[in-house]
């Protein structure tokens, strides 16, 4: 049997505790080799692109992947595809939006918890996007603050970006009109942004502060800046692979300044403790992410674990075929 579960349902069964909890399993699932990988498959077609990301995750018994269908003329969808790792069985099919958003905004999150400072009074959060709008509830969750600050270049964006959240935490939400007025004392700064070009400069970061970049995962893109990267004493990547090969400030880091990708080190082993985090006040970190498609899967299969549960969402027969086949003839 198949499970469907469309927006509305997913935002009915989704909230902040159950995505961040998803995000630790899953980075504890890799950190213990039971779950990979990284593969991606992109297509260009005549009116945009389509991106498919591949995951297995036997910890959980599943496997699947994600598609991000995007048309220049309508805009971007996204759909996860769950099956079950034992039988094969199509398990679920799950609107991508939502899970997309906040297993972003979740994995920040369980970052954040390990490597921000333990007293975080003042938060940034540089962005208004719909990734910035998942970074504000999840990492008042791990690291609450006396108040946040919220920039972005456009007055109207950040203003509605404040009202928006303001019921989502408790908390005081600021909106600034300048970058230096968001980031001054703040000791946890979170970088949300389609920036082509640094948003945030090598010479604004102060020790004992924590930088979340969440939103540069193209090559085009860049909202830390490059030179940046050789000044945290730790670099923490949701991929380390993927964030220096796909994210345009981690390109530049190690081609424009020589930054040593081997001092990096990926999230999944802070989560299991191969690695110390956060190990003294003074410490100034880092945590980039590109995303994973393994991140859409744990969520993923999180939610269809609660859905089966309660019954929630429609369901129908497997509607694919079962192909028998004796090991002589795996065709």
């Amino acid at each position: 049997m198949t499970r469907l579960l469309d927006g509305p349902t997913i935002d009915r069964v989704l909230d902040v505790e159950l995505a961040i909890e998803a995000m630790r399993r899953c980075f504890r699932q890799e950190g213990e080799g039971k779950a990979g990988d990284y593969a991606r498959v992109d297509v260009s077609h005549g009116n945009g692109w389509m991106r498919v990301l591949p995951a297995v995750m036997d910890g959980m018994g599943v496997y699947g992947h994600k598609t991000i269908n995007l048309n220049d003329q309508h805009g971007v969808r996204y759909l996860v595809i769950v099956y079950d790792l034992t039988s094969g069985e199509l398990r679920g099919i799950l609107d991508g939006e939502a899970i997309t958003n906040a297993r972003t905004g979740a994995t920040a999150a369980v970052a954040a918890d390990l490597l921000a400072p333990e007293g975080v009074t003042t938060a940034a959060v540089i962005g208004t996007g719909w990734v910035a709008r998942a970074q504000v509830p999840a990492l008042h969750a791990v690291r609450p603050a006396e108040e946040i600050r919220v920039y972005s270049r456009l007055a109207d964006n950040r203003n509605a970006f404040v009202e928006e959240l303001r019921d989502q935490v408790d908390t005081r939400l600021v909106a600034c009109e300048r970058l230096e007025d968001a980031i001054e004392g703040a000791n946890l700064i979170t970088l949300a942004t389609k920036s082509s070009t640094p948003v945030l400069s090598a010479n604004a970061l102060t020790p004992g502060v924590h930088v979340n970049s969440m939103g540069s995962a193209r090559p085009v893109l860049c909202e830390l800046d490059p030179a940046a990267f050789s000044k945290f004493d730790l670099v923490a990547c949701d991929s380390v692979e993927l964030v220096f090969s796909e994210s345009g400030d981690g390109i530049a880091a190690v081609r424009d300044h020589g930054f040593d990708v081997k001092g990096a080190v990926d999230l999944a082993h802070l989560v299991t403790r191969q690695v110390e985090a956060r190990t003294r006040e003074s410490q100034l970190t880092l945590f980039k992410s590109t995303g994973t498609g393994l991140q859409d899967l744990a969520l993923a299969a999180s939610l269809l674990e609660i859905a089966e549960a309660e019954g929630v969402g429609a369901t129908f027969d497997d509607l694919q075929h079962l192909k028998r086949f004796v090991s002589a003839d795996r065709t």
